[in-house]
């Protein structure tokens, strides 16, 4: 069985992450591992929720009832707002398991694409 696209998108960006953090020592990259994990996929996750909010919009329109209607944020822009929350929570993490000297220069790699 072949891997998904999305998938196979995850796993390189994990594996970008895990090149990032290379350095870390074996018990903190045990440790953020699974942050490693949840990076990768928000991160993925948030790539695709982008492309279809540059296509749909970031509002809807909604209607309740016969009279009551209007515009909000939609569904998919909560989503991403969680989303980006939850990935700069975690890579907060992240960056601080790596030595205050390193910091900066890893997180110059993370911005980088």
């Amino acid at each position: 069985m072949e891997k998904s696209d999305k998938t196979n998108r995850i796993g390189k960006e994990r594996r970008r992450l895990l090149k990032i953090f290379r350095d870390l020592d074996d018990n903190k990259l045990k440790a953020c591992q699974s942050l490693i994990d949840r990076a990768a996929f928000i991160t993925v996750n948030l790539q695709d929720l982008e492309e279809v909010l540059n296509e749909k919009g970031w509002t809807e329109e909604y209607q309740n009832g016969h009279d009551q209607r209007g515009i909000k944020r939609s569904s998919e822009a909560d989503v991403h707002s969680v989303l980006t929350k939850n990935l700069t929570a975690i890579m907060k993490s992240l960056l601080e398991m790596v030595p205050p000297t390193q910091r900066k220069s890893k997180l110059a790699e993370l911005m980088k694409e």
